[in-house]
């Protein structure tokens, strides 16, 4: 797949306040890119802006939220006189976990809503411009999630393997078009989704688990941007669930058992 140097090249991306958003945010800043990001809260996205711009990049902030269909189809038209966007990240998400039996609407929707109604809104409102100039990356952030699901994190991983779908639909859909599809899956990372885990609600090794640097995703986003390829696994372990899921799920599924499996009660 032919890819795009990230010097120059006009980046849109979403969910840049915070975690992964904010790290590729820099991370593309310092490649020389020229940024537009794009987050719901003000304060946050003027300070990872700010920190773009001190790195020498040209960044602009849009506050808006990925839900907003009209305000994301708006900002396209607006960049659009100016040469659109080269490359497009939708990586804005949320997540709420517990038993699925148990989790509210109120608490169950907005998954949907911004991991994967949001992702849509963002790939259709830039990935168009794309498709009439013949060139740029579409770049769809989900998670390694998106192939293997966990207790208490039934509708987190129904809106990532939705996203999953999505990409190798949008691929086929613009062969030749010059556009390129990057489904980016990253493993267990370290940032905020992770900090407002009910306990009660979350296996134990789940909580447990080590997770990465979103500086280490940012890097692996910069590189799939300069050679771009259908799925992007960003860590050893992503890669090793995602190629154990395909060759011997039964064992994924038995080792997922097994580490997932609640205490024994002590009678």
């Amino acid at each position: 797949m032919p890819g795009l140097d990230p010097r120059g090249a006009r980046v849109l991306l979403t969910g840049a306040s915070s975690g992964i958003g904010a790290a590729a945010a820099l991370a593309f800043a310092r490649a020389g890119a020229r940024l537009h990001l794009v987050a719901r809260r003000r304060d946050r996205l003027a300070a990872v802006t700010d920190a773009c711009r001190a790195l020498g990049a040209e960044a602009h902030a849009h506050v808006l939220d990925v839900r907003d269909r009209p305000a994301l189809f708006a900002l396209a038209d607006a960049l659009e006189p100016t040469g659109g966007v080269d490359v497009a990240i939708a990586n804005a998400g949320v997540m709420s976990l517990g038993p699925l039996l148990d989790l509210t609407w109120d608490e169950l929707s907005p998954q949907l809503d911004v991991n994967l109604n949001g992702l849509i809104h963002t790939l259709q409102a830039f990935g168009r411009g794309m498709r009439a100039r013949g060139r740029g990356v579409l770049m769809p952030v989900s998670s390694v999630l998106a192939v293997q699901s966990l207790p208490s994190y039934g509708p987190y991983c129904a809106s990532k393997f939705g996203v999953q779908a999505l990409s190798d639909a949008l691929r086929w859909e613009l062969r030749g078009t010059g556009v390129e599809v990057v489904h980016v899956l990253p493993g267990a990372t370290a940032t905020e989704l992770h900090a407002h885990m009910d306990p009660a609600r979350v296996p134990a090794t789940t909580r447990q688990a080590v997770r990465v640097p979103p500086e280490q995703v940012a890097a692996c986003m910069v590189r799939a941007v300069r050679r771009p390829r259908a799925n992007v696994l960003c860590d050893t372990r992503a890669r090793l669930l995602w190629t154990g899921k395909r060759l011997v799920p039964w064992l994924v599924d038995a080792v997922v058992g097994r580490v997932t499996r609640p205490p024994r009660k002590t009678p």
